[in-house]
């Protein structure tokens, strides 16, 4: 049952960062050390359906749950706390490096240096190219646009360190697919949310089948190239959220709260990796 319920909050923390502009639900879910795990029980789900289903269907949970329920408070937060939430985050981030650079058994390769700058450089890249991209939401997507918008989303869930949330604002579909997950509960909009979500899951869904053996396989075989690349898509995204922070102006208490929620963070990440 315990592992049941800390399996369900490492969901709803990989669900909120999920709907966080810069933040990666791929990223969160490898310093909340359940991201191979994931990987595998899709990619080889056939082969212990009891055991993937049930782990699958705990940490999805824990997803939906997050993202149907906190998607107004995200919006809220991001509005009126933006840098303190940030922070938060980055801290999630910081507290699951240890681990994940304790999986490159102290391999310092010239090629592997030159993998670990390899994400830097295209999340880096496509951070600045957001500054130059129209977001103007596009009206009436029709069925088959939300499943490649799904499966564009998949792509970002299953390569960590891409923040999905940021490529929808990039396309200017973020601010309709929020929309229809905040207002899900909302029965006069009922059919609307539906036409948009379903298709929109269906592409997540094909997407993360089609690229979980292919991540697996890679994992497998090239472990530690892998965790480089993946500590490479970390400090991207540690990156990314400061520069993306860098461009408000703040007081002295959403600092104070920003640096104790950055401390939370960390502490936080820390004690749910030390479980498993």
């Amino acid at each position: 049952m315990k592992d049941t319920l800390i399996l369900i909050l490492k969901g709803f923390i990989i669900g909120i960062g999920k709907i966080i502009p810069g933040v990666s639900g791929g990223m969160i879910a490898i310093t909340l050390n359940v991201y191979d795990q994931g990987i595998q029980a899709i990619s080889d789900f056939f082969k212990d359906i009891k055991k993937h289903f049930v782990f699958l269907t705990t940490l999805g949970l824990g997803i939906i749950l997050a993202i149907l329920t906190t998607s107004k408070l995200i919006d809220y937060s991001l509005n009126h706390f933006f840098l303190p939430t940030l922070l938060l985050f980055i801290g999630l981030i910081l507290g699951g490096l240890p681990s994940i650079i304790h999986e490159v058994k102290d391999d310092y390769s010239l090629k592997n240096i030159f993998i670990l700058l390899i994400p830097i450089i295209i999340i880096i890249t496509l951070s600045l190219a957001t500054n130059y991209l129209n977001s103007a939401t596009p009206s009436n997507p029709n069925f088959f646009i939300l499943i490649i918008l799904g499966i564009i989303d998949a792509v970002t869930m299953i390569i960590p360190g891409i923040s999905g949330t940021a490529i929808l604002m990039m396309l200017g579909y973020y601010d309709m697919i929020i929309t229809s997950f905040s207002t899900f509960t909302n029965w006069q909009l009922f059919y609307s949310n539906i036409s948009i979500l379903v298709p929109f899951i269906l592409g997540i869904i094909i997407g993360v089948i089609l690229l979980a053996k292919i991540i697996n396989y890679v994992l497998n075989k090239y472990h530690v190239s892998c965790y480089y690349a993946i500590i490479g898509f970390s400090i991207s995204s540690i990156l990314v959220l400061i520069k993306t922070a860098y461009n408000n102006s703040y007081n002295y208490w959403e600092l104070l709260i920003g640096f104790l929620l950055l401390i939370i963070g960390y502490c936080l990440s820390r004690k749910l990796d030390n479980i498993n």
